[in-house]
């Protein structure tokens, strides 16, 4: 009987392990294999599949409520002047309106506000005597090349895709916890070339870094568009209180 008894026991003990210690187990092993620091702001992300996202986009299991914020702005699609919508284009730009933002933009997946302490460790710009409560990720400029070697570049305006924690794949050289690692505007999309779910490489660059192109053109445009549309709530405030 005692035999039993310690057979039963030392089954048990077998199944604990086997259960839960040795998955324990496999998961640290997973994350040894994993970068345990961040690398430089040029480092490349090679071979990243890229989805295609927009202010505005229709609602979807992913986003049931569209985007029509993003993580670091709540009025994201007004602050844009209305939807970037892909099917209504005037070249790279929105068919319908003008631009009030760069519409070469991307979603990276990592939130800085939501992480600040991973944040602190991992960003490589990182700036200590930054605003609280402001993003230091928000604007950040990302190069973008195609298979065929052409450049694109363009602003992190958003977190995405799927998950806003992705630390290790943002700024080191993991490979991406979703099927998708990088989502694009529709101006960057239609620059590149892209059809859907391609595949790109990317980087990080400092905005001195950044050359002439599309993206410093309708950003400029973007902020002089900016400027009327503020004018004009302005004076049509005052208008109301006369």
């Amino acid at each position: 009987m005692q035999l039993l008894v310690r057979l039963f026991f030392l089954g048990l003990m077998y199944l604990l392990l086997y259960e839960f210690v040795y998955p324990l187990e496999k998961k640290g092993a997973g994350i040894k294999n994993c970068c345990q620091d961040p690398l430089p702001e040029g480092h490349w992300h090679r071979d990243i599949p890229a989805t295609v996202f927009w202010i505005g986009t229709d609602i979807t299991q992913w986003s049931p409520k569209g985007i029509f914020r993003s993580a670091w702005d709540e009025h994201w699609i007004r602050n844009y002047g209305g939807e970037d919508s892909p099917k209504a284009r005037a070249g790279l730009l929105p068919g319908t309106h003008a631009a009030t933002l760069n519409p070469f933009y991307v979603a990276l997946p990592f939130n800085d506000l939501a992480y600040p302490r991973i944040a602190k460790r991992w960003i490589p710009w990182y700036d200590g005597g930054f605003s609280y409560g402001k993003s230091q990720c928000k604007g950040h400029w990302v190069e973008i090349k195609n298979r065929w070697g052409r450049v694109v570049y363009a602003q992190w305006m958003d977190v995405g895709p799927y998950v806003a924690d992705d630390y290790c794949y943002v700024f080191g050289s993991c490979r991406p916890k979703s099927k998708s690692g990088i989502d694009v505007s529709p101006a960057v999309k239609e620059y590149l070339g892209l059809d859907g779910f391609d595949r790109v490489s990317w980087r990080f660059v400092s905005e001195k870094d950044v050359p002439q192109g599309p993206w410093i053109k309708y950003l400029e445009e973007a902020i002089l568009y900016s400027v009327i549309k503020r004018k004009e709530l302005e004076e049509g405030r005052s208008r109301k209180k006369k």
